[in-house]
């Protein structure tokens, strides 16, 4: 039988004892299960190596449950590969051969690392202004010169994700203080000067890093708050905000990342905790802006197609806006703004863009 909308959700599976899994992104698979049948629409879930095989294999949702059957080659590909080392792999580089050859759009093309987002958001000059001071640390002279301007700055690994591996660095009247967000806060370490802190985060770091201006951010009982705000890209240039959160680091973390312990709370009452309804209210429809301008820009200067990006802003204390980072295969957990709907708003948008990219294909 000829379906004529295929999607493929590619992705890393795992065998466990209660059946077939699908990572951090599981619930989310099931969901877009769910939308893809009423949109009749054939969706799967597969891996890289089973999607290359001559006999294509997939899982498909069927009476109830995830099973394994031969499928269809894909009409769009929904890219949620995990791991940055298989996107660096041989058998990802036959997979983008394979599609660039047979005409398929495979979105969410790659990770976009840290630096590399900084650099593509800098040629807006509009943007420039929420952007934190950022560079490549390489040499002790770069660490000098931001501990000259700014008391607090971060060091944060290109490819990170999700809180992992960011120092903070503190400089007080006396010493530099180090902290990990890793630990909690008895692992800090004082330094004398610059020389014994490069040469200590020498030590430690053995990849590629930035430091960035530290923020004085709002805070909730002393814990600093972020937002998180999903993009989908609806289809052309044309992107909505499908879900807007606050998180609130846990105590004694200066991340604010879910998967460090930070709570999750609805951007609106957050917000309503800083500013009176009409400003909490313009704030929310500003940030939102951002975030669909950022969405933007990337989508226009970053290589290969993007439909969704998971932008992370924050406020000062004198409430002006900055942009943290961009994740480009945003987490589905902190999706929980509508957790009460069987399926999200995030879910729908995916289907749609991929029945959008399919028709521009067949035009």
């Amino acid at each position: 039988m000829n379906h004529p909308h295929v999607i493929a959700v590619l992705t890393e599976i795992f065998h466990t004892e209660s059946g077939v899994h699908f990572g951090s992104i599981h619930e989310f698979c099931q969901e877009l299960a769910y939308y893809s049948q009423k949109q009749q629409v054939m969706l799967y879930v597969t891996s890289l190596p089973m999607y290359l095989e001559n006999d294509r294999q997939g899982y498909c949702w069927i009476d109830g449950k995830w099973q394994q059957i031969s499928v269809p080659r894909a009409h769009v590909i929904y890219n949620r590969i995990h791991s940055r080392k298989t996107e660096h792999s041989c058998l990802f580089e036959q997979l983008v051969k394979k599609v660039k050859d047979e005409h398929i759009p495979m979105f969410n093309h790659r990770f976009l690392h840290k630096w590399e987002v900084h650099q593509l958001l800098s040629n807006y000059h509009y943007l420039q202004p929420y952007l934190p001071k950022t560079e490549l640390l390489t040499t002790k002279t770069i660490l000098d010169d931001f501990l000259e301007q700014f008391p607090v700055a971060f060091i944060k690994p290109i490819h990170g994700s999700q809180g992992r591996n960011i120092f903070r660095i503190e400089k007080t009247e006396t010493d530099f203080r180090l902290d990990y967000s890793t630990f909690t806060k008895d692992m800090v370490q004082q330094y004398s000067s610059t020389c014994s802190l490069f040469f200590s985060l020498k030590e430690r770091i053995k990849y590629p890093v930035i430091i960035q201006q530290g923020l004085s951010l709002k805070t909730v009982q002393r814990r600093p708050v972020d937002f998180r705000l999903l993009c989908h890209r609806i289809h052309g240039s044309q992107w909505q905000v499908t879900s807007a959160i606050a998180r609130i680091a846990q105590e004694g973390q200066f991340v604010a990342n879910i998967a460090r312990g930070g709570d999750i709370v609805p951007l609106s009452s957050l917000l309503r905790q800083f500013y009176d309804k009409k400003t909490a209210s313009l704030q929310k429809s500003f940030l939102k802006e951002l975030a669909l301008e950022v969405a933007n820009a990337l989508a226009n200067e970053a290589d290969g197609l993007y439909g969704e990006f998971g932008i992370d802003l924050a406020l000062d204390h004198d409430g002006k806006p900055w942009i943290i980072e961009v994740n480009t295969k945003p987490s589905k957990q902190a999706d929980t703004s509508t957790a009460t709907q069987a399926i999200r708003p995030s879910a729908k948008a995916i289907i749609h863009y991929c029945l959008s990219l399919n028709k521009q294909k067949k035009e």
